[in-house]
């Protein structure tokens, strides 16, 4: 059994970005998920690599993944797109973001992304500066204060926490 302090990355749709992506999550993970319908020609150098965060490169549809992913602390999604190369999978919308945060732990994480296919307003509404609440969902949205990578890779920092049902049912 895994350590429930083992702080895991799932970074699908990831082609070749395995070396910067590895760089930036230095020291938020212990281990990041790699998944691909199509394996790289850099994974077989990139799995040889031995320190920190580790890596496990799974080849396969990310729709079969997402159900069998274990607890994850970080999503990490760029570059992908719904034109030729990209998944054509909205990751950010509605549908597959919702079975994603089926995976994170009740303390919550983070979702670190560019916005790539997110479909819908989403997207847009978690990076608000107030944030976004999904109560369907019970799950709540909000940029981190620190946006690290916003400027120099274009990336958003959306810190991802669990709301609680109150006694009566209700939903803060």
């Amino acid at each position: 059994m895994r350590n429930m302090s083992h702080r895991i990355a799932f970074y699908p749709c990831c082609a070749d970005d395995i070396s910067e992506s590895r760089h930036l999550l230095t020291g938020l993970v212990d281990e990041i998920i790699y998944c691909d319908h199509r394996r790289p020609r850099s994974w077989s150098s990139e799995s040889k690599q031995t320190e920190p965060p580790a890596i496990r490169l799974v080849q396969g549809d990310v729709k079969q993944i997402i159900p069998d992913l274990p607890p994850i602390k970080v999503f990490f999604y760029r570059r992908d797109s719904s034109g030729e190369g990209g998944s054509g999978l909205y990751l950010l919308g509605k549908k597959w973001l919702g079975e994603i945060l089926n995976h994170f732990s009740p303390e919550g994480g983070l979702i670190i992304t560019d916005g790539s296919n997110s479909g819908g307003g989403l997207f847009r509404k978690m990076i608000r500066p107030d944030g976004y609440t999904r109560k369907s969902w019970e799950w709540r949205f909000q940029p981190t204060p620190e946006q690290k990578w916003l400027e120099s890779h274009g990336l958003h920092s959306i810190e991802v926490t669990r709301i609680a049902q109150q006694s009566d049912g209700e939903l803060p």
